[in-house]
């Protein structure tokens, strides 16, 4: 598919957005399994670097790729272990819900998509050779609360409808975008997938309408060798992006869950009550709504290769119960949790629950172990955090560990 069409200059646009404190339109898009060390080689992804802000310790929630995606979206990923088919109960409310509070649209993009809403495991490549899109790879497809509502359905579209959104500027205000398992490096390799998204980034870089108050995140789902910690590259680029702050980096702690909170920051949303509630917002953002970021204490001990128990997870001695939100929690948009989800779960507020927003990331442990599994309290404020420094390279590179590549 051909992008150079996208630096044509837009046209006014057709419906009003809802201003943000730091951005107005948040588009992420998601790249396939690979190690920060190897991606932060490459000449391709380095020349992306100096037009934005490199994020150094930007790590993924577990292995595979399914319940990073999912998790990005609904504030966890439910113990999920593996990339088949799964449904989400619809009463466990998503970002789209969130959304919903202020009429901030949304769409998602994905290459390969035989058409709007469709609900496949996937679709065939063009040389019939493997897949092009897949369900995996689709965030929102898994929860009833988008699957079961055929408005919202219909805003899961292709790459070709980007196409045509771009050029009629009327692109949403947030956008998931997920490339083919070509061009994501799924089926192929870092260099190609590094040479597709340097020719599909670069004209919209150059495109300033469209990037005007524009964040871009370019992130991968997950790293490639494990047990090693699950670090990956991120970028944050665009037009919201303080010039002073191009080829810079950015050392505090986040994670996939950290889109959730920046949205919520940038646009004093409600919460979901879940992991989203504590997760560390974009520096960038964070430093105009003069949100405080904080490093988890836990975070030298995590290793993010395991998913931990739940209703989603393969072996049956490990699963739980959809755990019940945190009511009580206020999230970083100064708000607490979206009315639909206390209407949804009031009668499991005296439940316990493992969503007590400190932002302590927790995993499935080694195999032996699982000191970080989530630990279930009684539901109530989040306890105050003090901010500290939340660079953890060098106590990860002081943990030794044997490593595997591998495939998926």
């Amino acid at each position: 598919m051909r992008f150079l069409l996208l630096t044509a200059a837009a046209t006014a646009a057709t419906a009003a957005y809802v201003p943000g404190k730091a951005f107005d339109r948040f588009i992420t898009i998601w790249l396939e399994n690979q190690d920060f060390d190897k991606v932060d080689k490459n000449s391709r992804i380095a020349d992306l670097s100096k037009e934005g802000i490199l994020l150094t310790e930007y790590y993924g929630l577990t292995h595979p790729s399914q319940p990073n995606y999912i998790a990005s979206v609904g504030g966890d990923y439910f113990g999920l272990d593996h990339d088949s088919f799964v449904q989400i109960p619809e009463n466990v409310s998503t970002l789209v819900d969130l959304f919903d509070t202020q009429d901030i649209s949304w769409k998602g993009y994905f290459e390969g998509l035989p058409g709007p809403g469709f609900m496949g495991e996937g679709s065939t490549a063009f040389d019939g050779s493997g897949w092009d899109y897949v369900r995996k790879h689709n965030p929102f497809i898994s929860y009833d609360s988008v699957s079961k509502n055929g408005t919202r359905l219909a805003n899961l579209q292709s790459f070709r409808d980007f196409e045509s959104d771009v050029k009629a500027n009327t692109l949403p205000q947030y956008a998931h975008m997920s490339p083919d398992m070509l061009n994501d490096g799924h089926n192929t390799t870092l260099e190609y997938a590094a040479n597709w998204t340097q020719s599909f980034i670069t004209p919209l870089l150059a495109n300033e309408q469209f990037m005007d108050k524009t964040l871009v995140l370019l992130t991968y789902d997950e790293s490639a060798t494990y047990p090693l910690p699950n670090r990956i590259i991120s970028l944050l680029l665009g037009g919201a992006v303080p010039t002073e702050l191009k080829g810079t980096n950015d050392s505090t702690l986040y994670t996939h869950y950290s889109i959730l909170s920046t949205l919520e920051n940038n646009w004093g949303l409600p919460n979901l009550g879940r992991y989203d509630v504590g997760a560390n917002v974009f520096d960038v953002v964070a430093n105009k709504t003069g949100y405080v970021n904080h490093a988890p204490e836990d975070i030298a001990s995590v290793n993010n290769s395991l998913s931990y128990a739940g209703f989603l997870n393969l072996d049956p001695k490990l699963y739980k119960p959809i755990p019940a939100p945190n009511l009580q929690l206020i999230g970083a948009g100064g708000k607490g949790v979206h009315e639909t989800v206390k209407a949804n779960w009031k009668t499991a507020s005296g439940d316990m629950t493992p969503y007590d927003g400190s932002g302590h990331l927790h995993d499935g442990g080694d195999g032996t172990a699982d000191p970080n599994a989530p630990v279930y309290k009684a539901q109530g404020p989040a306890a105050s955090v003090t901010s500290t420094p939340s660079s953890t390279s060098s106590a990860r590179r002081r943990r030794r560990v044997r490593s595997r590549e591998r495939v998926g």
